[in-house]
């Protein structure tokens, strides 16, 4: 797990330039503090790289690396788990290693087989590859888009790296021109996801893609592997096969992700996944498995006792901090250094925690993330299609018939979702920390999302297995981005790897194949995942209802950060400057002080903006003279 970075100018290098990757690549110490490497063609491309060593710790790891011949320069952020089959393929045809790492193996693919080799890698990663002699660029991103991967460009030069910072923090980038389709993204999700970065001229490259450019050339980009393409219904795998096939792909999943050359821990909750997870952990380990697990003083998102019942069952090494509210909120400086795009999910209060916890004693952890977007694990699901009836009829007719049911108790009522146009407008309104309604109090002039946003298109009355199809594809295109984003970032803050083995490619591919049938019962989602669970555990240990750590972010902006709120969004023009009705804006905050609305979820989009905004939106910090 490491950080990469890198220019491909028009024109030469100049000694500023490599000096400003070398300055760039210091943002990111943070996500490799075991080495660093820096390397150019002294014509037209900089790379620089920052070191988190997991596989293959000696200086034969060390980034950028270079092939012998000189032909092929790599810089690699990631795992990629299935590296010795690659290796002994490579070997089989004649490719010689110096190294045991799986960079040398990417590199060594990538120079055999050119791009064919991407899709052929299981893993999280995020990619640079550079060819001097025909001055040829390639950046890649894993199918699920776990490792981040963004860039900046204009006509002279073109700029990448791990972090939003490192390409917006560059000399030549302008940090004043605000795309607003992006803005208005943001401030609806909280997070941009796919190919969309907030200032105009920069990007991601999104998961399962590759970005090839040349120098003052536009970039290509193409998809290499999708993440996920369900399958027709005669080629799925139901009841007892498919809960059998499930159980098996995750401690496949689980044993193929434990290759490290340093100790691999687990976070640990009290719900579903993570126990999951670290059972197949702990199995195969001959010792205790370090597992770590937040507790806090809010009983309503306490899972510290549950997870401590699993420890004792499972027989890991249970690493328990508790913590309160007043801790949790001075975190707040740490949320705004950690995120260096703007970010608006407050659960990295929490997850920066146990980040911080686990990395006193280990470099890399495995996670249960992916499991409720994969095997239809939120409430949502089922009441979304519960409702999807009401589709067939006209508007007009779903709001009279909300309106006639006003005084039926809400089980005998349609839900006010029905008043939506369609099934996609409610889904982006469940997703939505701010609504049409705030935008036109708040940001009148903003305009709408980007015409090319189509992440919530979804008209008509779908059939039963169309939406849950739909919803599947949506979470794991949309949502689970937001949750990898957050998970990254804090983990990487504090030096630690976060491995998702529920989203291993193997293990999509047979997830893509389960029946939602198989999947749901009586509003109880992940079957196969609590049948897998209860494999290694006693059945009646696991909860029915969904649990998550999170944090009182309503009271807390009505309290501890009222002041900041103050400050960065109602005392001065707020970030962007010029976009928002100032007057409005203040009374906007006013309702959600007084308690008369709750409006947290967008009042902390805003304020996390200004907060990124302050912190990571400007220039570096002058170079010292050389004496």
């Amino acid at each position: 797990m490491c950080g990469i970075v890198g220019m491909l100018r028009r024109d030469a290098l100049t000694p500023e330039d490599i000096a400003e990757v070398a300055a760039l690549s210091e943002l990111m110490k943070r996500r490799g503090p075991d080495d660093s490497g820096a390397w150019d063609d002294a014509e037209s491309c900089a790379l620089g790289f920052r070191r988190l060593s997991i596989i293959d710790l000696s200086q034969r790891g060390h980034q950028p690396m270079v092939t012998a011949d000189g032909q092929d320069v790599l810089v690699f952020n990631g795992e990629v788990y299935n590296f010795r089959e690659l290796r002994a393929e490579l070997i089989a045809i004649g490719r010689t290693f110096h190294s045991d790492s799986d960079t040398e193996v990417v590199l060594q693919s990538l120079a055999e087989w050119g791009t064919d080799a991407l899709p052929r890698f299981n893993g999280m990663f995020a990619l640079a590859w550079y060819r001097p002699a025909i001055k040829t660029l390639v950046l890649a991103r894993d199918p699920v888009g776990i490792k981040p991967l963004y860039w900046w460009r204009s006509a002279e030069a073109f700029v990448f790296g791990s972090q939003y910072d490192q390409v917006i923090r560059h000399s030549r980038c302008d940090r004043t021109r605000v795309d607003p389709g992006a803005l208005n993204m943001y401030l609806r999700l909280g997070y941009l996801p796919g190919r969309y970065a907030l200032l105009s001229d920069t990007g991601q490259v999104p998961p399962g893609h590759l970005l090839e450019i040349q120098p003052g050339a536009e970039p290509s980009v193409r998809r290499f592997r999708a993440a996920f393409t369900p399958v027709a219904g005669a080629d799925r795998l139901s009841g007892q096969a498919a809960l059998d096939a499930v159980a098996d792909g995750v401690a496949n999943a689980v044993q193929r992700q434990r290759v490290s050359d340093v100790e691999v821990g687990a976070f640990l909750s009290g719900g579903v996944d993570s126990p999951l997870v670290t059972s197949h952990l702990q199995a195969a380990s001959d010792h205790p498995v370090p597992a770590f697990t937040i507790g806090t003083d809010d009983p309503i998102s306490d899972e510290s006792e549950a997870a401590r019942a699993y420890a004792e069952i499972i027989g890991v090494d249970f690493n328990l901090r508790r913590i309160d509210g007043a801790a949790a909120v001075a975190l707040v400086d740490d949320v705004a250094a950690a995120n260096t795009e703007p970010f608006g999910d407050y659960s990295s209060f929490p997850t920066l925690l146990v980040s911080a916890l686990a990395a006193e004693s280990v470099k890399t952890v495995q996670s249960g993330d992916g499991g409720d977007e994969l095997f239809w694990g939120y409430p949502r699901f089922t009441k979304v299609a519960e409702a999807a009836k009401w589709f067939g009829l006209p508007k007009s007719l779903r709001v009279a018939a909300y309106g006639a049911t006003k005084p039926l108790p809400n089980p005998k009522r349609p839900p006010r979702g029905v008043m939506f146009p369609t099934l996609g407008d409610w889904y982006l309104d469940a997703h939505s920390g701010l609504r049409d309604a705030d935008f036109e109090r708040i940001a009148p002039d903003l305009g709408d999302l980007p015409a090319d946003f189509d992440l919530f298109s979804l008209s008509g009355k779908p059939s039963r297995d169309e939406l849950f199809q739909w919803m599947r594809s949506n979470e794991l295109a949309c949502h689970l981005p937001m949750v990898l984003q957050k998970v990254d970032r804090a983990a990487m803050f504090h030096s630690l790897e976060v491995r998702v083995p529920l989203l291993d490619l193997e293990l999509l591919d047979l997830a893509q194949r389960i029946d939602p049938g198989d999947c749901m019962h009586n509003g109880i989602g992940k079957l196969p995942l609590r049948h897998a669970l209860g494999q290694q555990v006693p059945p009646e240990s696991i909860p029915i209802p969904k649990k998550g750590f999170t944090v009182p972010m309503a009271q807390w902006l009505r309290t501890d950060l009222r002041g900041l709120v103050e400050e960065l969004l109602i005392e001065r023009d707020p970030f962007p400057n010029g976009f928002f009705d100032r007057t409005q804006l203040q009374v906007w905050c006013e309702e959600h002080f007084s308690g008369r609305l709750d409006r947290h979820r967008g009042l902390w989009n805003l304020l996390a903006l200004q907060l990124w905004a302050d912190r990571h939106a400007r220039p570096l910090p002058a170079a010292e003279p050389v004496l």
